[in-house]
């Protein structure tokens, strides 16, 4: 059996009281039976990255910043994404395009994919981070969850999905394997 895919969950949000965490929980606990998935929660609370400050862009690489290093290092580390993503006034959480925005090379040839809420389930959101997904040399799967009145699945701090995010997210992990295996296979004859 071949070695699980190391997937990176992104908690798009660092507000007080955010839907991201009880939604990422859900999306790490549905996959704890698929052998093919190791998830790893990553909060941007617990990185406190800067709005990006240095004079060099991430695209030229040659990171200085010991910050900067180790979610350089955190993010080359996975096969691939998940990102946990409101959408804020039609748009992407600015703590979330940030956290793209701090590293270049370490997304490239990845698959990443969506559990968007808030305004037609994330749609707006979703939309937006494909696009700058695109630009980081990503592979965005149209395999999203797009989670419809988020706040009324909400129970004792946890996430009570319904049958259609249910079926989503599998969806989701079915997708997210197989481009994972197929673009680190690719990534790995490259080298």
């Amino acid at each position: 059996m071949a070695e699980p895919l190391k997937i990176l969950v992104i908690m798009g949000s660092v507000r007080e009281g955010r839907m991201a965490e009880p939604v990422a929980h859900w999306v790490i606990e549905g996959a704890a039976e698929r052998a093919a998935l190791d998830l790893e929660l990553i909060d941007l609370k617990d990185w406190d990255l800067p709005f990006y400050p240095f004079a060099r862009p991430p695209a030229v690489g040659d990171y200085q910043d010991p910050l900067q290093l180790r979610w350089a290092e955190k993010i080359a580390g996975a096969d691939g994404y998940i990102l946990i993503c409101p959408e804020y006034n039609h748009g992407i959480p600015a703590v979330l395009k940030n956290a793209l925005d701090f590293v270049y090379a370490e997304w490239h040839r990845k698959p990443v994919t969506f559990v968007g809420y808030g305004g037609n389930g994330g749609a707006r959101s979703i939309e937006q981070l494909t696009m700058v997904a695109r630009e980081l040399r990503m592979a965005p799967l149209e395999a999203s969850v797009h989670i419809m009145s988020v706040w009324s699945k909400a129970a004792g701090g946890s996430f009570i999905p319904d049958g259609k995010d249910t079926r989503w997210i599998g969806h989701l992990y079915d997708e997210l394997e197989w481009w994972g295996r197929t673009l680190k296979a690719g990534r790995d004859a490259a080298d």
